[in-house]
């Protein structure tokens, strides 16, 4: 179990708990947002460990593609939240933003920590 894994997994255990502690629409926001936050920054700490593996002079590249995939996320939410009542209604915009920006952090950090340790194996090589 790399260390990615091992806080994503207790983050969606805390999002979970923190979803039934607050319910409703507040609940619905935080089980969203950390789970759209995690799925997205996941797809791109995978897509940068695969470019490591076999092309690692496009890291940065990854890395920005990443970061605009999450940029489009919250921008689409934004507009979603403000088009869509029946959206608003099921899912508060503030903790659904929150538990995305904690979401990120939990996932990017420790995966960019693998993603490290990988190119270094690579160097060693």
């Amino acid at each position: 179990m790399t260390l990615t894994t091992l806080t994503t997994s207790i983050g969606l255990a805390a999002a979970v708990a923190l979803a039934a502690w607050l319910g409703g629409a507040p609940g619905s926001g935080v089980l969203a947002g950390f789970c759209v936050g995690a799925a997205v920054t996941g797809w791109g700490v995978l897509r940068q460990r695969r470019v490591l593996r076999s092309y690692p002079q496009h890291a940065m590249r990854t890395m920005v593609e990443g970061f605009l995939a999450k940029l489009a996320l919250v921008a689409v939410a934004a507009v979603l939240f403000v088009l869509v009542p029946a959206l608003r209604q099921a899912a508060d915009w503030r903790s659904f933003l929150l538990a995305f920006a904690a979401a990120v952090l939990l996932v990017l950090l420790p995966g960019t920590f693998d993603n490290a340790r990988i190119l270094k194996e690579r160097r060693a090589q």
